[in-house]
Parts: structure tokens; sequence; C-alpha cells
């Protein structure tokens, strides 16, 4: 595994199989990886799938999580949304963070089931609480539209905050604009800079042009860079600030 984390697959791989065709379900997991990754001479999908079901049988999390995944994009397997469903709940049961994140993106678009946005929000909430910074955004998204719950400013503000703090661009340009205008937070035009300026250094084109357009009141030199950035991110982008649909 010290090989593994140091970059010297081949190396790794040959320690590793050995172990993996003893049945250690930790090495079986990562020999799946390096096939997954590609990692050794070619990428196989299939082999990696075989070793992530040898060791997802054993009951590891993480293997359960990436035959979860390799059944949803049909990757070295048939897709199959359910069988994708049934490995994520596995997972999920012992608290795999992205399981749990991927079972509330299955629950809110439908993936293979009726969508339910209640079990959707557990779901996210389950992974939010785990560090999930997606999670934490995109209850954001469902408080802020009030889709399947009802709309509230100030919960959106919460959770844009918890994935703004871990680091999602989107969330930091949300908490922005939240800040600018005073919804579900005190008005803060600070605070507004500060996360429009986190979203454009993460690369969020909406976020850079916005940044750009406090700057150009400030009489800032550098507004011009910043709104090109916001340009370049297509038309939504550049030609006009990010908006949220007044309440």
């Amino acid at each position: 595994m010290q090989l593994f984390k140091a970059g010297k697959y081949e190396k790794a791989y040959r320690l590793l199989r050995p172990c993996a065709e003893a049945g250690n379900p930790r090495a079986q997991f990562t020999v799946g990886l390096l096939y997954d990754m590609g990692s050794i001479k070619m990428m196989d999908k299939s082999r990696a799938v075989e070793w992530y079901r040898k060791a997802a049988e054993q009951g590891l999390a993480d293997a359960q999580y990436d035959m979860g995944v390799m059944f949803s994009k049909g990757e070295g397997i048939y897709k199959d949304l359910e069988e994708a469903r049934r490995w994520y709940e596995k997972a999920a049961a012992q608290e795999h963070p992205y399981a749990l994140y991927n079972l509330g993106v299955v629950w809110e678009r439908g993936y293979g089931v009726s969508p339910d946005i209640l079990k959707a929000r557990a779901y996210y909430q389950r992974a939010a609480a785990l560090g999930v910074a997606k999670a934490a955004y995109n209850l954001g998204i469902l408080y802020l539209q009030g889709k399947g719950v009802g709309r509230d400013m100030s919960a959106a503000a919460r959770w844009f905050k918890q994935a703004a703090e871990r680091g999602h661009a989107g969330a930091e340009l949300h908490l922005g604009w939240l800040y600018q205008h005073g919804r579900g937070v005190d008005r803060n035009e600070t605070l507004a800079k500060r996360w429009y300026r986190e979203a454009a250094y993460n690369g969020n084109a909406k976020g850079a042009w916005n940044y750009g357009v406090i700057l150009e009141k400030e009489g800032s030199p550098e507004a011009k860079y910043w709104k090109a950035r916001g340009g370049k991110g297509g038309s939504n982008a550049g030609s006009r600030p990010f908006v949220i649909n007044p309440e």
C-alpha cells in the first residue's frame, strides 16, 4: 500500500496480487482499483469489476460503492441501475459517505426508481454529516428551490455555507449571492465579495463575473480581468450577473 500511495503501481501490483488471491479484501479492492485506473500496463474495466466484486462480497464498503459505480455507468459490466442501487445500499449501511450521496442523487433524479425528494434529502443529510460537500450543496438547492420541501432561504444558506467552507465552488457562488441580496442571511457586501472571490478562484465563471462587477464598482483595476474570466464561461456567465429567481 505504501508503494501504491507513492505511485509505484507496478511494484504495488506484484505484491498485492498474491494477497488478493489469498482472499484479503483490501488487497482485492486495490488490485481492482489499479485495473480501473489503468495504472498497470493497460486499463481493464472487466478485471476491475472482478476484483471489486470479490472484495464487495466480503463486505468491504469501498468495493461495494465501486460496484455500484460500475453498474451505474456500465463500465466493465452491463448497465443496471437497480443493481447499482443495491450495491450503494450495502455500502451506505456501513456509512460510506459517497454511497450515501449517490443514493441521494438516485432518489432525487429517479434513476431506476420513482423520485422521492424526502428520501433524497435524508441521504444527502447523512452524507453531508460525513463531510461530502456535494451533498450539502444539493441540500441547499432543494431548500432554495423548494423542491419537495418548503422553500427556506435560511436553510439554503446554512447548507451552502457548509459546502462552501469545504471548497465547493457552486456553493460559494450561491452563498455570495445570498449575502449580496440579504436572502436567508443579513445583507453583507463584504461576505458577498469574499464568497464570489472564492468561487472565482475555484474556476467558477459566474463567480468570476460577479466578483468582477463588485471590483468594478470599487474602481479596482482587477475588475476587467475577472469579468473577462467570467465571460469565458459562456453567455450565461459573461453577459449578466448570476441571479436567483425571486421568492
